[in-house]
């Protein structure tokens, strides 16, 4: 009997580890997964409620000259931003219709780089953006490591280009966004024929408290397994005021004739 005994004691015991652990899996939700992002990274309410987003970004890519570091200032709310590049005569603007460049060098158009950062480093507090569509949770492998995957799409008509995707991966343990798989299709970089880039895997690495919020200082971008490019944050801040005066595009500005959709 007392083998029984342990035997029927052992089996509750499994019983209830098991029903544990698929209670665990099942509270995965999408909006679970979310929740806890977004908390983990510093909480909505604090984000929102900045005036602006500031960050100076410095890119690197193999293969190609070394690229100045750039300013960006983008306004909360609106989205509206500008780009200085300091040192030189450099910077653009985006008013949220049309975009300009002032001396404007950098091989991508200003449209397309107005926001560019901006959405791939605040990416845990934009899934609450409206036109916004989750999928569910999904187990993903980011760099071998086990993360939680959830696909964020858009509504049609939301955006300059509402057929991207980010593919979210969120650490389990931390709770933080990990990196993400994109697309672009940015029509006026893509070739003829062509709607979408191949997909690319970014990967943060690292990241620094700013008032509150967890924001990277960099990540890494692969495509097709091998290091693309990566880029550099610093000097992050969420009180620097937005400036409207440089919504005028200034005498000698180029405005920008990119087209996001064919």
């Amino acid at each position: 009997m007392r083998g029984i005994g342990g035997f029927w004691a052992g089996g509750v015991l499994w019983s209830w580890f098991l029903v544990g652990t698929f209670a665990v899996a099942w509270a995965q939700t999408t909006d679970d997964v979310v929740t806890s992002m977004i908390e983990a990274h510093g909480g909505y309410e604090r984000w929102a409620s900045a005036p602006a987003v500031s960050f100076t970004e410095k890119w690197a890519i193999p293969g190609v000259p070394e690229m100045p570091a750039t300013r960006v200032v983008v306004e909360q709310g609106k989205r509206r931003a500008y780009h200085t590049i300091p040192g030189t005569d450099m910077s653009m603007g985006w008013d949220g219709e049309r975009a300009w460049g002032m001396n404007w060098k950098v091989p991508m158009p200003p449209r397309f780089t107005a926001l560019l950062n901006y959405y791939f480093t605040n990416l845990p507090w934009l899934v609450r953006d409206p036109g916004v569509v989750l999928g569910e949770v999904e187990s993903a492998e980011l760099r071998g490591e086990a993360v939680h995957a959830i696909m964020m799409t858009f509504e049609a008509g939301t955006g300059d280009t509402p057929d991207d995707y980010y593919l979210l991966y969120v650490d389990p343990k931390s709770r933080r966004l990990r990196g993400c798989e994109y697309i672009v299709t940015y029509a006026a970089l893509l070739p003829e024929g062509v709607e979408r880039t191949a997909p690319h895997e970014l990967v943060f690495d690292g990241f620094t408290k700013v008032n509150g919020l967890q924001v990277p200082t960099g990540f890494l971008v692969y495509e097709n397994g091998e290091l693309y490019a990566k880029c550099t944050f610093t000097d992050w801040s969420f009180t620097e005021p937005f400036d409207p005066t440089r919504m005028v595009p200034p005498e000698g500005a180029v405005l920008d004739a990119t087209k996001p959709r064919r």
